[in-house]
């Protein structure tokens, strides 16, 4: 099997790593399961879900060093190992810290596969020099992944009316173990520039000073460093991490809101099997609807293009906040679903922009970046929105959500424009002071006529190189060819 063949079984590999970790069938009672079993209340839950992602903030950027310094399949494996010891802890502890701790190794977990899976994707593109793809094959594995969670959700509520919410949970482990086990089967690409061949159509845009200066990080602390500094430098990938992060937050909290706004219409999945598969029946729709999210993003931002694509998903998203708004029928489950899916779009456009700006050496890191701001936003917006849902009503909170696009969401929208304005001016600067090639089949002939004439010269003074001029001659036009 050649190189190119290997690179090429990745893609299908990764599509059943993302399906396994997608196929969590506790995913539609996890939340009563800690309220009803394990006596939380939802500001507890939202409380627990802070400390979810202040973990994967505090952890993403390591974690994608790591994968950057010693694979990413590497990494991936140990994500997939990790969150099953994570899962069982939570569904065999009983206390709040326990619980807790539980939260935060799957949290931990969840950063060793997160921005590696997806430089490992986009580097085996690179290596097949099918990047233009990335958005594409990214959606289709994030569409397995959101396939998986709709089946799990279809399982998951019969299953824990018939076993209980405990044993599902302990059932739920097992994917986890497989899709640690499927990593291993993937073949490393190259991870920094210097492995790869003379791709310019391929490589991430470099600065002046990118280009005379030997950035290579030689330990851990230095890679993360460098990734710090790319995003920090280039602006563009700056504020797109940062709206794109926004976006996702607020269209995914009305999801979060689901299962507690259909326990409080009076439903519950612990009936038996048919109130548990109606109790699915109504969380499927949410995973129908990111399923094809993910699968129509690549077609989406080819229609529109990557510089509409995220505004046009932003402002689309805030008008299904109304219906949220002005009724708490059980009929706002589709809007739901549509925020869901519209969420789902954000990942793999966001993520193939932020790729083609960076480069190779610390992809995975920048990557994990970009998970790290969107876990700090969840780390101070969840717990906020949760409190207020709590406090007042679900309908004050999706108010509090689509506030947060409307104000801090638009803000960033226009600094992200403005900052990709100067980005597409400074390109064409550079390509409209780049030298044509005939100006430099041009120069390079003037300078062997020089040359030509220098060993003439030569020649008549009697030179001792022992070559002829008509030797001399033939020399120029070889090399005037090959320019």
């Amino acid at each position: 099997m050649t190189d190119a063949q290997r690179y090429a079984r990745n893609i299908p590999i990764y599509y059943l790593f993302q399906f396994a970790t997608g196929f969590l069938i506790w995913v539609p009672v996890w939340i009563i399961f800690l309220q009803d079993e394990r006596g939380l209340s939802l500001t507890q839950v939202g409380l627990m879900e802070a400390l979810f992602w202040i973990t994967m903030m505090l952890a993403e950027v390591p974690t994608g060093a790591v994968a950057d310094r010693w694979g990413r399949r590497t990494s991936l494996a140990l994500g997939g190992f990790l969150f099953t010891i994570g899962s069982l802890c939570f569904a065999l502890l009983n206390s709040f810290s326990g619980l807790t701790i539980a939260y935060v190794v799957m949290a931990l977990s969840m950063t060793l596969y997160s921005g590696a899976g997806h430089a490992l994707l986009f580097d085996s593109l690179r290596c097949l020099r099918r990047t233009g793809e990335y958005e594409k094959h990214i959606g289709r594995s994030e569409a397995l992944m959101t396939g998986a969670l709709l089946g799990s959700a279809l399982l998951g509520g019969p299953m824990a009316g018939l076993w209980g919410m405990q044993t599902t949970i302990l059932i739920g482990t097992i994917p986890m173990a497989v899709a640690g086990s499927i990593a291993l089967l993937l073949r490393e690409p190259p991870r920094t520039e210097s492995e790869f061949a003379a791709d310019g159509l391929y490589a991430a845009p470099i600065s002046a000073a990118d280009a005379t200066s030997d950035r290579s990080p030689q330990g851990l602390v230095n890679y993360v460093l460098e990734g710090f500094r790319i995003v920090l430098q280039r602006r563009t990938v700056l504020w797109i991490i940062i709206l794109s992060g926004l976006i996702t937050v607020a269209f995914e909290m009305p999801g979060f809101f689901l299962q507690p706004m259909l326990r409080q219409h009076g439903l519950s999945p612990e009936g038996g099997l048919l109130d548990g598969a109606l109790w699915s029946a109504l969380i499927v729709p949410g995973f129908a609807a990111m399923s094809i999210g993910a699968l129509l993003a690549a077609r989406f931002v080819g229609r529109v293009g990557e510089r509409r694509a995220i505004p046009l998903l932003m402002f689309a998203g805030s008008f299904f906040f109304l219906p949220l708004l002005l009724t708490d029928h059980l009929a706002i489950i589709a809007p739901i679903a549509i925020l869901g899916g519209l969420h789902a779009m954000i990942r793999p456009i966001a993520t193939g922009y932020i790729n083609r700006r960076i480069p190779s050496d610390q992809r995975a890191t920048v990557l994990s970046i970009y998970e790290l701001m969107l876990a700090a936003q969840m780390a101070v917006l969840v717990p906020l929105i949760s409190a207020s849902a709590d406090q007042i009503d679900f309908r004050f909170a999706y108010g509090l959500s689509a506030g947060v696009v409307l104000t801090f969401g638009v803000y960033c929208l226009f600094l992200w424009r403005r900052s990709h304005q100067r980005e597409q001016v400074e390109a064409l600067r550079r390509i409209s002071i780049r030298p044509a090639p005939q100006a430099s089949i041009r120069q390079e002939l003037q300078t062997n006529g020089r040359v030509l004439h220098g060993v003439s010269n030569g020649f008549n003074g009697n030179s001792a190189n022992g070559a002829t001029p008509e030797q001399a001659q033939s020399l120029v036009s070889t090399d005037s060819d090959r320019g």
